[in-house]
Parts: C-alpha cells; sequence; structure tokens
C-alpha cells in the first residue's frame, strides 16, 4: 500500500493502482471556431432560474442603439421642429433608463450628419475618450 500525504496527514491508499492506457486527443480549429461561432450567434439572453438576462454583447448593442437613436429623435424635436413637450418627454425617457446626459448633449452637438451612423459612432467615441 501506498502513503499519501494531505494536508499533514499521512493516510494508506486502499485502492490499487491501475494503469489505463493513455488517449491521443485531437484538435481540430475548424469544428471549435465553428461551434464557437454558433454560440456566439445565438446566445443573445441568457436565462438563469426562469429569468431573463442580455449578455454583455448584445446589452451594449442595444443600450448603444437606443442612446443614438434618442440623441437623432432629441435633436429632430429641439433643432427642427422647437417641440418643446417631445423634447421633454425624451429628457424624461434619458433620465428613466439612467444615460448620461453629457453623452446625448455630446451627441447632438458634436455630431456633423445626425443620419449618418458613422458621425453618431465618432462622436460618441470622442465622448469617451475625453472621459
Amino acid at each position: 500500500m501506498e502513503k499519501l500525504l494531505y494536508r499533514g496527514n499521512q493516510y494508506n491508499q486502499h485502492k490499487k493502482i491501475v494503469f489505463k492506457k493513455s488517449v491521443q486527443l485531437k484538435y481540430r480549429q475548424s469544428i471549435y471556431t465553428q461551434r464557437r461561432q454558433l454560440i456566439s450567434q445565438t446566445q443573445h439572453s441568457l436565462m438563469y432560474r426562469g429569468n431573463k438576462y442580455l449578455s454583455k454583447e448584445s446589452y451594449a448593442t442595444k443600450t448603444t442603439s437606443k442612446v443614438y437613436s434618442l440623441a437623432k429623435d432629441l435633436i429632430n424635436a429641439q433643432f427642427n421642429l422647437g417641440n418643446d413637450e417631445l423634447s421633454r418627454k425624451l429628457w424624461d425617457e434619458v433620465a428613466a433608463l439612467k444615460i448620461d446626459p453629457n453623452r446625448i448633449i455630446n451627441l447632438m452637438y458634436r455630431c456633423y450628419l445626425y443620419e449618418d451612423d458613422k458621425s453618431i459612432l465618432e462622436a460618441d467615441l470622442d465622448y469617451f475618450s475625453k472621459e
């Protein structure tokens, strides 16, 4: 019998040591990458104890698109339409979603073409680089 040492105490091993033939594992990169892509495509919402949660990527995408949409609507309401009531409702929605109002203001005044998503993205990245 072989003596084992665990946390400073010695124990006797009662089972016999069995030597098994080793198995050579194969790494197939194409299968691995295909399965990773499948998981990343299908797993936008996560489930835990019956509650749905968003993954970090889908949450960031969803909130970013909401921020851009609100900024476009505010630009339209304040600058194009001059509608105080609509802009007040939109600002209330910004507050309810706990979006940083400075981020929205930055998008409103620093974005040259608010119809162009690339221009909005550049203004947003500029805002985050200054923080």
